[in-house]
C-alpha cells in the first residue's frame, strides 16, 4: 500500500502539467513514466535509442527502461513522440506487453462483438484493446465504444494505474 501512495504521489508531479491544461491528456512520456513509477522507478541508463527523447527529460529513463524491456516500439524513424497524447489503443498495447512481462494472463475471449467501433482499430493493437477493455483497466467509452484513437485523461490513467496495479 505505501509503495503504491508513493507511486501515485509521483505520477501526480508527473502529470502536473497536464492536470493544469484545460484539455488535459496523458501523453506517450508521461504514461510510459508512470508505469516506470509503479514498477518502483528503478535507476536506468539513457541508452539514447529514440532521436526525440533528450537527456533532460524527466521522462528518458522511463522511456529508455519501457524500450529495453519491449514494452514500447516507438513511432517509426528512430522516434517516440514523448509530448504527443497516447491514445487508447497505445495505451493498451503497453500496458498488455507489460502485464505478459509480469506473466499474467493476457489472452482475451476478444468482446469484438460489443465493439461499436472495431473498424477503427488498429491491427497491432486490437487483441490488446479487447484484452484491456475486457479485463476493465481501459473502460468503454460511451455507446458502446472503444474509441481507439481518443486519449487519456489523468483521471483515466490514474484509475488505469490502480487497476493495474
Amino acid at each position: 500500500m505505501k509503495k503504491l501512495l508513493i507511486s501515485v504521489l509521483c505520477l501526480t508531479l508527473l502529470l502536473a502539467p497536464a492536470l493544469a491544461a484545460d484539455d488535459a491528456t496523458v501523453t506517450r512520456g508521461q504514461f510510459v513514466a508512470g508505469i516506470w513509477e509503479l514498477w518502483g522507478g528503478v535507476p536506468y541508463e539513457d541508452t539514447r535509442v529514440f532521436a526525440d527523447v533528450d537527456h533532460d527529460r524527466s521522462d528518458t529513463t522511463a522511456i529508455c527502461w519501457a524500450y529495453d524491456l519491449g514494452l514500447v516500439q516507438g513511432t517509426g524513424g528512430g522516434l517516440f513522440a514523448p509530448d504527443r497524447p497516447i491514445t487508447r489503443e497505445e495505451a493498451a498495447v503497453l500496458l498488455r506487453r507489460a502485464a505478459a512481462y509480469l506473466g499474467r494472463e493476457t489472452a482475451t475471449s476478444s468482446n469484438l462483438a460489443e465493439c461499436n467501433d472495431y473498424d477503427g482499430i488498429s491491427p497491432w493493437a486490437d487483441d490488446s484493446l479487447y484484452w484491456a477493455t475486457e479485463i476493465r483497466l481501459i473502460d468503454w467509452a460511451p455507446g458502446g465504444l472503444m474509441a481507439p484513437g481518443e486519449t487519456i485523461s489523468p483521471g483515466e490513467f490514474s484509475g488505469i494505474l490502480e487497476r493495474f496495479a
